[in-house]
């Protein structure tokens, strides 16, 4: 809390420009403003370097458009880079993401290279160029029969060496995207906390709401077993909803056993026009973990969404699938008919959206979410790498 204040606080200072940059959200013109401004400070300040060097650099109208077009070829290559970037990230995370990345820039560099290359030859011929621009020339323009390995390692280290001159985008970039990421972190955080505390002022103690359930489970059971069974698998769902969900992680197969004991005390209000369909496909391991509550919430959406306002027949069909580290967890639900249907609240999606941001923070790269609906039935397929649980 104390980090997410600093930077709110930092952010009301409107000169405080880099962090203003980084941390706040900026309009598209806006954006299009620094990013101009910051790369014609970027050529700018390159061609001031050749100033010292009066000697050897002629200013004339042909040198200073071939220079600029020279260090203007890093526009490209860097939205590209962090177009592929966001493209990998998708499947690939750590290492794997950077090595992947840097790879996808050292080819960009070089495609860069070739077509400023070629353009400025048949701008203004070789003669006309920088000295240095005729070597390249040369280089990156010989036919590919003529070259010899010596060229083409002459090539890959100045392609390498080039991409240095991004460091410092690039490095406002990724700071920008980790600044983002450890404030969702912490807003998620901020959330959990808020919502635990609003837990607690609405309920009285925990101990003593199961202690009554306990009393009226003794007190019902000789007389009704259909009773009795309700509230057992009501206090199971109450004393794992206040004990077991206070981790950011929980075993699965204690999510789950809790997840069939919700779904048997609403079929139990439910039976008379639901049904219900379950099918487990792989044992259910004891020593992995799951982010807590994440199957749990998306069985009460389906309820929330496809029972509660359906007073006609309805479904919900859960699959659970377990293949070596992965989990795949497919829930749907049946839509109310069109004449109970009611315009959603504005937070009716926060426990959805809540699960997407959990699922980019826990697993960056390693995970898919989809959600599509129909006319008659709504339904959420969830893929996650299973954690192990440290010994």
């Amino acid at each position: 809390m104390c980090c997410v204040n600093f930077i709110v606080r930092m952010d009301k200072h409107r000169h405080y420009f880099p962090v203003r940059y980084l941390v706040r959200e900026q309009d598209a013109a806006q954006r299009i403003k620094y990013h101009a401004v910051f790369w014609l400070v970027f050529v700018a300040m390159h061609l001031l370097y050749f100033v010292a060097d009066r000697k050897h650099f002629h200013f004339t109208r042909t040198w200073v458009v071939s220079y600029s077009i020279f260090y203007l070829r890093f526009v490209p290559v860097f939205y590209l880079s962090i177009a592929f970037f966001n493209l990998f990230r998708k499947k690939f995370y750590g290492a794997h993401l950077v090595l992947i990345t840097a790879f996808g820039m050292l080819l960009l560099m070089h495609l860069a290279n070739v077509s400023v290359f070629y353009l400025l030859k048949h701008l203004y011929g070789v003669p006309a160029l920088p000295p240095i621009f005729s070597y390249f020339n040369n280089l990156y323009l010989r036919p590919l029969a003529d070259r010899h390995l010596f060229d083409w390692i002459s090539m890959l280290i100045y392609d390498t060496t080039e991409m240095q001159l991004l460091f410092l985008p690039l490095g406002l970039k990724m700071s920008k995207y980790g600044i983002r990421q450890e404030i969702e972190r912490r807003d998620l955080e901020t959330e959990k906390l808020r919502s635990d505390i609003s837990t607690l002022r609405l309920q009285p103690a925990p101990h003593l709401v199961l202690n009554i359930l306990n009393t009226v489970l003794a007190e019902v059971q000789p007389v009704s077993d259909k009773a009795a069974e309700y509230v057992e698998n009501l206090t199971s769902v109450m004393r794992f909803s206040l004990y077991q969900t206070k981790q950011d992680t929980i075993l699965l197969y204690k999510e789950w056993t809790a997840l069939l004991d919700f779904i048997q005390l609403e079929y139990s209000r439910f039976d008379d026009r639901m049904q219900i369909n379950i099918h487990q496909d792989g044992t259910v391991p004891d020593d992995k973990l799951v982010p807590t509550l994440m199957l749990f919430t998306l069985a009460e959406n389906a309820f929330k969404h496809g029972v509660y306002p359906c007073p006609e027949d309805c479904w919900i069909r859960i699959d659970l699938k377990i293949n070596s580290n992965e989990l795949n967890f497919t829930i749907a639900n049946s839509k109310p008919a069109a004449a109970y249907r009611t315009d959603q609240p504005k937070n009716s999606g926060i426990g959805l959206d809540n699960i997407k941001r959990r699922l980019a923070i826990y697993y960056p790269a390693n995970y898919s979410i989809d959600i599509s609906e129909n006319e008659n039935s709504y339904t959420v397929r969830l893929r996650i790498p299973l954690i192990s649980k440290e010994v």
